[in-house]
């Protein structure tokens, strides 16, 4: 019975031996490393215990070695399953955001502002802003600078948001924030600072882009993030009509009275 014992935990570490070698020589998931080496420090214990079993009958030392070897298998699952929820967040981190700024996508903006807009009673402000003289930069020095304009823009907007704001790249070269419980005034404050930012910035680089602005306020709408977002939108087309490089707020023909 020992022998046959023996024979199945030399096949279980000859196996583990086997899938731990292939796992770190795939270089394909780094993550799990860490997990293979303990299932193979297991495959070894394993191998130890084994050979004692056989030769030395109830051996102490044979029983240290069952021991040991479980609690290897179990840190080395235990790391393993550790991985795999590291890998699956860092999934929906990346599927949430922006490759090229690092900011949210349309979708989770939507999803995220909505939830807050709809959470908070305090007026908040929501900002689009497009950047003018961009598709010249793309078309003069080529789409890997247009992605550098992209990133100083992106950096100016996380420069000066609030841990409770949200911004997001909205279009090709058009972002959206939601400053959530801000007041108009605070809003307007934060996004000339973006726009001096990004005019000095991109002027010293030689690549002259500058931002219009269209802010709203949650206290002016009766509906949700949807019209909010399309009053910004329709104060950024009026400043695109009136010269571009301006900011501007909604006006509303008649304010928002909470629901009774």
């Amino acid at each position: 019975m020992h022998a046959i014992t023996a024979s199945a935990d030399l096949a279980i570490a000859v196996s583990l031996v086997a899938l731990t070698i292939s796992a770190l020589r795939s270089g394909r998931r780094p993550r799990r490393a860490r997990s293979w080496l303990f299932f193979a420090l297991a495959s070894v214990t394993l191998v130890v215990h084994a050979t004692l079993d056989v030769f030395v009958e109830m051996s102490a030392a044979a029983s240290v070695f069952e021991v040991v070897t479980l609690a290897l298998f179990a840190i080395g699952l235990a790391s393993l399953y550790g991985a795999e929820r590291e890998y699956q967040q860092a999934i929906e981190h990346h599927a949430e955001r922006d490759a090229t700024t690092g900011l949210l996508n349309r979708r989770a903006f939507h999803e995220l502002a909505g939830e807050r807009l709809t959470a908070t009673t305090a007026s908040s402000a929501l900002a689009v802003l497009d950047l003018d003289g961009f598709k010249a930069v793309n078309d003069l020095r080529g789409h890997p600078a247009g992605d550098r304009i992209l990133e100083v823009v992106a950096a100016a907007i996380r420069a000066n948001l609030r841990p409770s704001d949200l911004a997001a790249r909205y279009g090709g070269d058009e972002f959206v924030v939601f400053l959530e419980g801000c007041g108009l005034d605070e809003a307007r404050r934060i996004m000339q600072r973006i726009r001096a930012i990004v005019a000095s910035v991109t002027a010293a680089t030689g690549m002259s882009v500058t931002v219009s602005v269209g802010l709203a306020s949650s206290r002016g709408v009766t509906d949700g993030l949807d019209e909010l977002i399309r009053a910004a939108d329709g104060a950024l087309i009026a400043v695109k009509q009136a010269g571009k490089d301006q900011l501007r707020v909604a006006e509303f023909a008649t304010p928002h009275t909470p629901a009774t």
